[in-house]
């Protein structure tokens, strides 16, 4: 009897070692993330309703033929918090900048953007995720450059920094 007790002992330090193990290498990992899978390519068709009132609204739609940048954003992430100043910047520069909430409740989202400002020329709602996957973006906050032709040129995983906005700057 001790000696299945001891045996009942080792299969259980075995299962939890392998068990420990498999999350250890998941955990370290490199992850093969290709964050400019969506570069050079055409903006896929990006229909939603507005988070302002329930107008259906096509990106294509708004953008006036000029260079313009898709930020990804909700008000539970604390990046797009840091970014937030950055994306203002872009907007006081002219730059038209067209927002994406990401499963985010309407009203939390409403409230950030009163709190924070409205560096958006329109918001589009993302209850689901199903738009930003459409757009090739892995989270929030993630940034899109789009020329008139409405073609991506350039991403930017994570909160935006001083450099995205200077090349951002640079291709107007």
């Amino acid at each position: 009897m001790y000696l299945k007790k001891e045996f009942k002992i080792l299969i259980f330090l075995i299962f939890f070692g392998l068990i420990f193990s498999f999350f250890y290498y998941s955990l370290f990992k490199k992850k093969n993330i290709e964050p400019r899978v969506m570069i050079g390519k055409q903006l896929p068709v990006l229909t939603s309703k507005s988070l302002f009132d329930d107008r259906s609204i096509n990106i294509k739609q708004i953008t006036n033929n000029n260079l313009f940048i898709i930020n990804i954003f909700a008000s539970w992430c604390a990046p797009c918090k840091i970014e937030h100043p950055l994306l203002m910047k872009l907007k006081e520069k002219k730059i038209l900048v067209i927002g994406i909430n990401y499963k985010d409740n309407k009203k939390n989202a409403k409230k950030f953007l009163k709190k924070y400002g409205n560096p958006y020329q329109e918001v589009l709602l993302d209850n689901t995720g199903q738009l930003s996957i459409n757009l090739g973006a892995y989270g929030v906050p993630e940034t899109f450059i789009i020329d008139k032709s409405f073609k991506i040129i350039d991403k930017q995983i994570g909160p935006i920094n001083s450099q995205f906005v200077n090349k951002v700057l640079n291709y107007k």
